[in-house]
């Protein structure tokens, strides 16, 4: 998908995301083809990739492909000039 215009900010879905589940989570309205990177919240990098248009999908894995523990994780997006940017926080229970 595309995101039409300048991009209010991300929607995370679900969120929070809670115990049990084991679908992805599905990040939209991204600025279009931006990097994305989670972090936890103390900074260090959890998961990134690239956005395909205006949405990313993730699996609730970390870089080592190991399932995320409970917790704040905050998906940074920008377009590779910076110009649009988002910031959006996803909640994990009982993981």
């Amino acid at each position: 998908t595309e995101t039409e215009g300048k991009p209010n900010c991300a929607v995370v879905y679900p969120n929070p995301v809670r115990p049990g589940y084991t679908g992805l989570v599905g990040i939209s309205g991204l600025p279009n083809n931006a990097l994305v990177k989670i972090t936890d919240t103390a900074g260090n990098l959890v998961y990134q990739a690239q956005a395909t248009g205006g949405t990313l999908a993730w699996d609730l894995r970390d870089v080592k492909g190991k399932k995320v523990k409970s917790g704040v994780y905050l998906a940074f997006s920008a377009t590779a000039d910076g110009k649009q940017s988002c910031t959006s926080k996803i909640a994990v229970i009982g993981q």
